[in-house]
């Protein structure tokens, strides 16, 4: 009784410790955007309190009173290059609407939404109600991207897999690892394409912030809620590796540029922490005897050669199990409606309001998603018809490749400078699906059904990419009305938003009794959205500009680099030094890394802290 009563002791002090990390790192994130918004309503006040005495100017078609010295100064600092955030340097600029308009630098080139435009231009004057809805927009795409990745993406890898019959190690380190970083990796994509002059802080932000915060909060959480001994060769190895990666990305951004060899290097490397993983699996095994514990998150195996994602589910978007009986009765257009409704009609009763509340909240996109994207199901049973649906299925024929056109633009290219592109696809997509109709039955699914699993994998990365794209640029329009560098925005929003899922999943299967397989995540997921989050946009950027591409170095960006090294580090010397024991001091320590990494990162960027990079 003695025992158990310190030891609830122990975990009060710790969730207390907890709490006022996690309320410091609060109030400084208020302050911070305190404030930036106060000096936001100032400048407000200064651009319309104009000059008597000053004479207007005019240039690129923008109205100043007076003299501008500091549009002057960056002009001719940076070549003429000015930047879409340079008003709040703009005291006697009188037409924000204008300015945007016409600066280069305001212009997206990714996306469908110019979020800037309509802060400043759709909405006028009233810029606080602007942002609301961007807020609530943000949060929606946020939903749209988790469900996408979690319940279109990943059961696609699950049959793809399957087919391809892979080893559960190839799949762990292969498409296992895709499905979870899908979302970091396309984030980082999006990021690196819209970057102007260089500026990939958010990537680089989003990538380190998320390595940072799941090395330490996540990985401190399991330690603190459940004490282990951890895995000695793959903690190694992951931690060895990631540091490698994370002193190479730290080296690139100081020199400020990288080339496309070095780009390729990036994916290089997972490749060869691929073939670690895979040869020193088989000699593990060939040495014990024995099979080596899992560190992925799947119950153990029963024959090497079946798929590890194998067990993934589709949570609550199948059709509902029923019996022939009740199979007959339904009309196979009802089948279809079933199939198409986003609520989960059959649970609707036993869930919570705030569970209805999100329900609802995510129904429009899950709708849309459900009538683009296949979803081929392989947990169900033998007899089961893996989600076949005739007619929706056959509607996915003409509605994913559709989508795949408008979405990546190019749906209105020209054929021969005459047909577009929309309606050759939309003709041999009608096709398909008619003939895909005429050529199947509603009760048994055709011997081709996983091949709309590879259909649902590529319409399910554009649905990725697209809802990145947007993700992305309101962050960034946020930065530009609250003067907040990409940086920040990266390892603060896109990076807890990305890396949620993890603290999660990988809490849950702590408290599981699987604390090693929730260490082993923490390592080396992100380790692969670092080397395949660099080495693929970087690879596309350096190739789309035929050569080398130029990086902007910012202390915010050192300071990020430093903490994850330090981060890393600090593992690869305790845990040893420690037996390979998670403890509890362990994880504490952890979170007052990250609380001294996030007060570092504020006062860089209010000023507090400033040096010359």
């Amino acid at each position: 009784m003695t025992f158990h009563c310190q030891h609830f002791r122990m975990l009060q002090q710790n969730c207390r410790t907890l709490f006022r990390l996690c309320a410091m790192v609060a109030m400084t994130a208020m302050l911070l955007s305190y404030n930036r918004a106060v000096g936001l309503l100032k400048a407000q006040h200064t651009w319309n309190d104009m000059s008597q005495n000053g004479q207007s100017h005019i240039g690129r078609g923008l109205k100043w009173i007076g003299e501008d010295p500091l549009l002057k100064l960056r002009t001719l600092r940076d070549g003429g290059n000015i930047e879409c955030r340079d008003f709040h340097t703009m005291p006697n600029l009188t037409d924000i609407c204008k300015f945007v308009n016409t600066t280069d630098d305001c212009q997206i080139d990714e996306g469908f939404i110019d979020y800037t435009k309509f802060v400043y231009c759709t909405l006028g004057n009233l810029v606080p109600l602007a942002l609301v809805i961007l807020f609530l927009w943000w949060l929606f795409l946020f939903v749209g991207l988790a469900v996408t990745a979690d319940d279109f993406f990943c059961p696609s890898l699950t049959v793809i897999s399957r087919t391809l019959r892979l080893s559960h190690n190839v799949a762990g380190v292969t498409f296992l690892a895709f499905g979870n970083g899908a979302p970091d990796i396309f984030s980082a994509i999006a990021a690196i394409g819209s970057a102007k002059n260089g500026d990939a802080g958010m990537a680089v932000g989003a990538l380190f912030g998320a390595g940072v915060f799941v090395t330490t909060i996540v990985a401190g959480v399991i330690a603190v809620v459940c004490p282990f001994d951890s895995m000695q060769r793959p903690f190694l190895r992951d931690v060895i590796f990631y540091l490698a990666a994370a002193f190479w990305t730290f080296y690139i951004l100081w020199k400020k540029e990288i080339t496309k060899f070095e780009a390729l290097g990036f994916i290089g490397l997972y490749v060869f922490y691929v073939l670690v993983v895979v040869i020193g699996r088989y000699i593990y095994q060939k040495g014990r005897h024995r099979p080596e514990d899992q560190t992925v998150i799947v119950p153990p195996p029963t024959h090497e050669r079946s798929p590890l994602l194998e067990h993934a589910q589709v949570e609550n978007y199948t059709l509902p199990k029923k019996s022939s009986s009740e199979r007959e009765d339904n009309s196979a257009f009802m089948e279809f409606l079933e199939a198409v409704n986003p609520i989960d009609v059959e649970n609707w009763p036993d869930k919570r309001f705030y569970s209805k509340g999100y329900e609802i909240f995510k129904c429009p996109i899950l709708l849309m998603l459900k009538l683009t994207i296949p979803v081929v199901d392989y947990s169900g049973s033998d007899d089961d018809k893996d989600n076949w649906n005739r007619h929706l299925n056959s509607l996915h024929c003409f509605t994913g490749p559709v989508f795949g056109v408008f979405a990546t633009k190019v749906a209105f290219v020209k054929l021969g400078g005459a047909f577009p592109v929309w309606g050759l696809v939309m003709i041999i997509g009608g096709v398909l699906g008619m003939t895909v109709f005429c050529v199947t039955k509603n009760t048994d699914k055709p011997r081709f059904h996983a091949l709309f699993a590879y259909l649902g994998f590529v319409v399910a990365v554009v649905w990725i990419y697209s809802v990145a794209n947007e993700i992305v640029n309101i962050l960034q329009t946020f930065g530009i009305v609250f003067n907040i560098s990409n940086a920040i925005l990266g390892l603060t929003f896109l990076a807890w938003g990305n890396s949620i899922g993890d603290l999660i999943a990988d809490f849950a299967m702590a408290r599981q009794g699987y604390p090693r397989m929730g260490i082993s995540a923490c390592f080396g997921g992100p380790l692969f959205n670092m080397l395949l989050g660099i080495g693929i946009p970087f690879t596309i950027g350096t190739f789309k500009r035929g050569g080398n591409y130029e990086l902007r170095l910012t202390l915010v960006e050192l300071i990020l680099a430093a903490f994850l090294c330090l981060s890393l580090v600090s593992s690869l010397i305790i845990v040893p030094l420690s037996g390979f024991r998670m403890s509890r001091p362990y994880g504490i320590f952890l979170f007052i890394l990250y609380g001294v990494f996030i007060t570092v990162a504020m006062l860089a960027e209010t000023n507090v802290i400033h040096a010359n990079v």
